[in-house]
């Protein structure tokens, strides 16, 4: 049986965790949410590097993961070359090829819109994996304060429909929400845009495909946070409706 790890800064890598569980039950999941640190999309590519690499140093000694998924597009834009290098064999699944791939299945007429964190535009991964199409991108960074915050008032949604503005009134046809945490603003965002709406989730399962098989068996899940647990698992159940077990670590 498979041992993955799943890492975010927060809460929003269990939109990835939640949906490969249900596809791929035969793992044992590890899940570390960086709340202490949270955000990560505003701090330096060095510092998400830093940050990045003790939570997968603390996943590879304490529960020998085979596979990493990287549910965090900060991290993936930022640190995937190196934390490959310091992690040679380790297996490393990101957000940012998958979902660039996946992207082009859908768009048609040209036009793609990209929010994200401030890191992961700044680091312009989309569209340097992008480049036959038009990209309007734009960095979103309230937005994952908003969703940590766990619940979404009429202010905060004048907030997310003018930030969404500027990308939208391009006319384009699909929309690549460039942060895990993003997926939960859904049915927000779906008021002002009826376009395709690409997550990393099903680009990630498109990769798992080529690496995982099923099985008639059900592994085991462990979620762990950086911050207080009991904050984090309150969480869990305003956001996903779970009632889940979380337990909080310290990073060397």
């Amino acid at each position: 049986m498979k041992n993955i790890g799943v890492i975010d800064s927060g809460v929003g890598g269990l939109t990835v965790l939640f949906d490969v569980i249900e596809e791929y039950p035969n793992c044992n999941y590890y899940y570390i949410g960086d709340s202490k640190n949270c955000p990560y999309g505003i701090k330096s590519n060095n510092e998400i590097k830093e940050l990045s690499y003790k939570i997968v140093k603390y996943l590879k000694e304490n529960k020998n993961i085979d596979i990493l998924i990287i549910a965090c597009n900060s991290i993936s834009s930022t640190s995937t070359k190196f934390l490959q290098e310091k992690f040679p064999n380790l297996q490393i699944i990101e957000t940012i090829i998958p979902t660039s791939h996946y992207t082009k299945k859908y768009v048609k007429n040209n036009k793609i819109g990209i929010i994200a964190t401030n890191a992961t535009i700044n680091s312009h991964a989309y569209e340097n994996n992008l480049k036959e199409y038009q990209t309007f991108s734009k960095a979103c960074p309230i937005f994952v304060n908003i969703v940590e915050n766990g619940f979404i008032n009429t202010n905060e949604e004048e907030i997310i429909f003018k930030e969404l503005k500027s990308v939208l009134e391009n006319d384009i046809d699909t929309l690549i929400l460039g942060c895990t945490h993003f997926p939960l603003l859904i049915p927000t965002i779906r008021k002002v845009f009826g376009g395709r709406i690409v997550t990393s989730s099903k680009a990630i399962l498109s990769e798992l495909d080529n690496i995982l098989i099923h099985e008639n068996k059900v592994g085991n899940l462990e979620i762990y946070t950086t911050a207080e647990a009991s904050v984090f698992k309150e969480q869990i159940k305003n956001m996903f409706h779970r009632n889940e077990k979380v337990n909080k670590i310290e990073l060397d």
